[in-house]
C-alpha cells in the first residue's frame, strides 16, 4: 500500500491564502477521514481538541472544515502553534494529524498600570486551561492608588461541551474616582466602595453571532469624599450621602461578526451591543438604562503588521455619579487624566498600526502609531459639534512573548493632544485595545 506523507503548515511563516490553495490541491477528491492523531499535548485533553474540529472519524475531508478546524483550535489562544499532517491512504483515506505547540497557561503575576493620574497595581494567578480542560479560574488583588481589593472569576467557554459561555465573577473593589474638569483642573474626588457579584451565560449560535444574559449584584457606598465648593449640588449631595446602595441589574448581550487569532495576530470584524437595566422591576436602589455598541476591525498585514480599529457609542440615564462614564485614561483615549471627560453619553474612536521589528518563537518586539478620539455629551443627540471632540496620536512598544498565554507589556507616549492634558505616557500590561 502506497503511503504519502506530506505537511500543510498554516503557521505565522505562510498566509492562510496559500495554505488554503495547497490544501485544496491535495483534497480536491474529498477522502474520507481514517483517523486522527493529536502529537505535542501535554496538558490539553484530548476532547477539548475533538469539539473544535468540524469532522470525525469516517467523515470526508474537505478544505473548508479543515481550514475552518485549524483556525478554530487557534481560536482557544492556548496554542503557540497548530500544524495539520495529512497521511494519505489506500481506497481515497487519510489519517489527520495535528501537531500542537502549547502555551504556558499558568500565569502567577504582579504587574501594574499608569495612566491619566491614576496607579494600578494588581497581582494573583489564573489559569485559561484549568486542568487542561480549557475552563478559566483566576484571583487577584488589586490596588487602585493604594486601596486595597481582591476578585476572584470563573469560566466556561464550553459549557456543557457546547459553544455556551459561563461568567462568574465576586469581588470587592475600593476604586478611587478624581472629579474633573474638561480642562483637567481637580474638583474633587472620591472613593467607591463596591462588592459585586456578576453571572453571565452566553451562546454561540454561529460562528459570526453570539447572544446571552446577565445578572449583577452591587452593594455601593462612596467615601472618603472631598471636594471643592464649585461643585453642583447635587453631586455634592451624592458624595454627602454615606448610605450603601443595593442594586440590582440585568443585561442583555449580542454580538455579530469573528475575530480570527494566530497567536498574537488578529483578523476579522466583530460589532457587541450590551443593554443594561436597573429599576423597579429588578428592585435596585439605582435606577439605570445603559447601552454600549462596541465595533472591533483587524486587517493582517505585510511584515506580520496588524491594523486594528475600535468604534464605541454608548449612553446612560442614570443619575448616580459612580455609574457614569468616566471617560480617558486607562481604557479609552490615551493622553489624558483618567476620568477627565465625565459624561452620560459619548463616542469613542480607537485606532492602532502594529508591526513588529522583532519576531522569535519566544520574543516579539512590536511597534505602535495609535490616533485616539473621543466626544462627550449628556445625550447622543448632542454629539454633534465637532469642536468638542478631544484626540491624541502618538506611539508605543509592546514586549510579547508568544509561548506564554496573555504576556505583553505596553508602553505608549502621547505626541499630539487637544487642549489641557496633564498624562502623555501610560503603561502596563496587555494591547490597549
Amino acid at each position: 500500500m502506497l503511503r504519502l506523507l506530506f505537511a500543510l503548515v498554516l503557521s505565522l511563516s505562510i498566509s492562510t491564502a496559500y495554505a488554503e490553495k495547497n490544501i485544496t490541491a491535495h483534497l480536491s477528491k474529498q477522502p474520507t477521514v481514517a483517523d486522527i492523531e493529536f502529537r505535542g499535548l501535554d496538558r490539553t485533553k484530548p476532547f477539548v481538541i475533538h469539539r473544535e474540529l468540524l469532522f470525525k472519524v469516517n467523515d470526508a475531508l474537505s478544505t473548508k472544515n479543515l481550514l475552518a478546524s485549524i483556525q478554530n483550535l487557534k481560536n482557544l489562544e492556548i496554542f503557540s502553534s497548530v500544524i495539520p499532517l495529512l497521511e494519505l491512504q489506500d481506497n481515497n483515506r487519510v489519517k489527520v494529524i495535528i501537531q500542537f505547540s502549547e502555551k504556558w497557561t499558568t500565569i502567577p503575576y504582579l504587574s501594574f498600570s499608569s495612566g491619566g493620574g491614576t496607579r494600578y497595581i494588581y497581582s494573583g494567578i489564573y489559569d485559561i486551561n484549568m486542568f487542561g480542560r480549557f475552563i478559566e479560574l483566576g484571583a487577584q488583588y488589586n490596588n487602585w492608588n493604594k486601596e486595597h481589593g481582591v476578585l476572584g472569576w470563573y469560566i466556561d467557554r464550553r459549557l456543557f461541551n457546547r459553544r455556551i459561555t459561563l461568567q462568574l465573577v465576586a469581588g470587592k473593589t475600593l476604586r478611587p474616582r478624581y472629579l474633573l474638569t474638561r480642562d483637567a483642573e481637580k474638583e474633587g474626588d472620591y472613593i467607591l466602595s463596591r462588592n459585586e457579584v456578576r453571572f453571565n451565560l452566553i451562546k454561540e449560535f454561529k460562528p459570526w453571532i453570539s447572544a446571552g444574559v446577565g445578572f449583577e449584584l452591587e452593594s455601593d457606598q462612596i467615601i472618603n469624599a472631598n471636594y471643592e465648593t464649585i461643585l453642583d449640588q447635587p453631586i455634592k449631595n451624592q458624595l454627602n450621602n454615606t448610605r450603601t446602595s443595593d442594586n440590582k441589574y440585568t443585561s442583555l448581550f449580542l454580538s455579530f461578526g469573528k475575530l480570527d487569532y494566530d497567536n498574537y495576530l488578529i483578523a476579522g470584524k466583530r460589532s457587541s451591543l450590551t443593554v443594561k437595566y436597573g429599576g423597579k422591576y429588578t428592585k435596585s436602589d439605582t435606577s439605570l438604562k445603559m447601552f454600549r455598541w462596541e465595533n472591533k476591525a483587524y486587517w493582517r498585514l505585510p511584515y506580520f503588521g496588524n491594523a486594528a480599529l475600535k468604534l464605541t457609542l454608548a449612553q446612560t440615564d442614570v443619575e448616580a455619579i459612580q455609574h457614569l462614564f468616566y471617560v480617558g485614561g486607562f481604557k479609552h483615549v490615551r493622553g489624558y487624566l483618567d476620568g477627565q471627560l465625565r459624561s452620560k453619553a459619548y463616542w469613542q474612536l480607537n485606532s492602532e498600526y502594529r508591526i513588529p521589528s522583532y519576531r522569535s518563537n519566544w520574543l516579539v518586539l512590536q511597534h505602535i502609531f495609535f490616533l485616539d478620539a473621543v466626544q462627550v455629551a449628556d445625550k447622543i443627540s448632542q454629539l454633534k459639534d465637532e469642536s468638542s471632540i478631544y484626540y491624541s496620536a502618538g506611539i508605543g512598544i509592546r514586549i510579547i512573548s508568544p509561548k506564554i498565554y496573555s504576556f505583553n507589556g505596553r508602553l505608549d507616549v502621547a505626541l499630539l493632544t487637544k487642549g489641557a492634558s496633564k498624562n502623555f505616557i501610560s503603561f502596563g500590561t496587555q494591547q490597549f485595545f
